[in-house]
């Protein structure tokens, strides 16, 4: 709009409620001059509205900022079904994901019928291995349910950046989600579209099931919605005569997720096809590598008890979770052994991450690690893999830092607005080859606010090129790797020493 002003956003904001009269005054106080670029640095610099809420202003559009008694703060993800949103409750702050069904498909009864389902299926689980849930509903025509905020992602994205997982890796998230699914199942749920991109990796290494929008809810005797989702069910049932609903068809999809855990490879080819009959019979369950005779397989008390998850032979099957969960706890049980007094040290397990053992000569307990101080300073660290992201919060904790953690290099820049943290660890490495331009996106942003971003910048040993890319008008310190701890150790206290 030609006429829109500083006043006119401040008015806005205030008239829709995303900020007080009194928070709209402190905004205009502390802008540098009354235009409409200062204000809105300030309202940034000050976290009293996000650049998603601005930018809707801008546009006019009043619609989209609260569902419920829940308040939109920016976007999340999307997919051809629905829009997720970062989210917050008005009264008391807790952090939430929203997600909306897209507009396109509000007319379609079936579509809604099929969101309604996943909300009503979502209420009725509570465990620590499904994404909870809170609220669900409709607002001027707009379908939405709240969700547990995880912080994460989801486990295809996660395999793209790990490639695939050690046992040892692998074996909590596989406990953490047969559980998930035997109390689903036991609450009379099955899943029905179990797969990567339902399945969330939180950044504490928890593994959650989401997206129960295919659920078999036990006594709906409603027909069952189709969808190219439904696919490998509906093939899968019809190759071994199960009926749907059958529990042993999650256990099956369960053991594909295990198998692409461990081998970096999915035991299915994706089939692009329109035709669901013709994408259905061009699966071929009987021709998937055994996981044993696989390149990475797991010692093979792990690989039998997938390979039987797997068994196309009904009666072969794990009949129930329960079984599965038992042979997983046994195997777990089996593996464990008593601490080794001679373990390696932090020091030297982060070397042997980033592939590297350090020198002979490091002592342990000397150097940064050793301070112990007050925590004045934060650090927010952008770093996909687990191990890794805990590392980095121990030693920084010790040395004195408040540590904030986030693995998803796109709303790293949203998560600097909200934390300012005083310097950044952003890993391109280890976040993929885009992450470079989410690292520009975060610099850019910061600048906008205000800001000068502090940042130590890590490059793998063959990205040396990418350097030319960042910025040079700020505080960065770039490592290539192979690097120790020490090395993030020394970065961290030139650009935010602790005094």
């Amino acid at each position: 709009m030609a006429d829109f002003d500083a006043e006119t956003l401040a008015e806005q904001a205030c008239l829709l409620g995303l900020i007080t009269r009194e928070q709209s005054r402190e905004a205009i106080a502390d802008a540098d001059d009354l235009s409409l670029a200062a204000l809105i640095r300030s309202f940034l610099r000050k976290g009293l509205l996000t650049s998603w809420q601005l930018e809707r202003l801008q546009k006019d559009d009043p619609s989209g900022f609260f569902y419920g008694g829940y308040k939109v703060l920016f976007h999340l993800a999307e997919g051809t079904f629905a829009r997720v949103y970062r989210g917050q409750k008005v009264d008391s702050g807790q952090p939430v994901a929203i997600k909306v069904l897209r507009q396109r498909f509000v007319s379609d009864p079936v579509s809604v019928e099929r969101f309604n389902k996943e909300a009503e299926a979502g209420m009725r689980l509570r465990h620590p291995n499904i994404v909870q849930i809170l609220d669900f509903g409709e607002q001027d025509r707009r379908h939405y349910m709240i969700m547990e905020y995880v912080e994460g992602s989801n486990l295809r994205d996660f395999l793209k950046l790990r490639g695939r997982l050690d046992s040892k890796t692998a074996l909590p998230l596989m406990i953490g989600l047969a559980k998930g699914l035997q109390y689903s199942i036991a609450s009379g749920v099955t899943h029905r579209d179990i797969k990567g991109t339902n399945i969330l990796i939180s950044n504490s290494g928890a593994a959650k099931l989401v997206d129960f929008g295919l659920a078999t809810i036990e006594g709906d005797e409603k027909r069952t919605m189709q969808s190219q989702r439904t696919v490998d069910y509906s093939a899968l049932e019809r190759t071994c005569g199960s009926q749907k609903g059958d529990p042993r068809s999650d256990i099956y999809f369960l053991g594909c997720v295990f198998y692409q855990m461990l081998t970096g490879q999915l035991p299915l080819p994706e089939v692009e096809s329109k035709d669901m009959m013709a994408k259905m019979l061009k699966r071929s369950f009987g021709a998937i590598k055994p996981l044993s005779e696989h390149n990475y397989a797991p010692d093979p008390q792990l690989s039998a008890i997938i390979e039987q998850m797997m068994k196309m032979d009904l009666r072969s099957r794990y009949q129930t979770l329960d079984e599965v969960v038992d042979a997983l706890d046994a195997y777990k049980a089996r593996k464990e052994a008593p601490v080794d007094a001679t373990a390696e040290s932090e020091e030297d397990h982060f070397a042997d991450i980033f592939e590297r053992r350090p020198a002979d000569d490091e002592q342990p307990g000397t150097g940064p690690t050793a301070v112990k101080a007050v925590a004045s300073k934060k650090v927010l660290c952008v770093e996909a893999q687990n191990e890794i992201q805990e590392a980095f919060r121990k030693t920084l904790s010790k040395m004195g830092y408040r540590v904030f953690l986030i693995g998803n290099a796109e709303v790293a820049a949203e998560r600097y607005r909200e934390q300012t943290p005083d310097v950044v660890i952003f890993d391109v490495d280890g976040l993929g080859p885009d992450a470079v331009d989410a690292f520009i996106d975060m610099h850019d942003k910061a600048h906008e606010d205000g800001l000068t971003l502090s940042a130590l910048v890590l490059l793998g040993p063959k990205q040396k090129t990418l350097h030319e890319k960042l910025p040079t008008d700020d505080r960065l310190i770039v490592l290539n790797k192979p690097i120790k701890m020490k090395d993030v150790q020394d970065a961290i206290t030139q650009l935010a020493p602790i005094t």
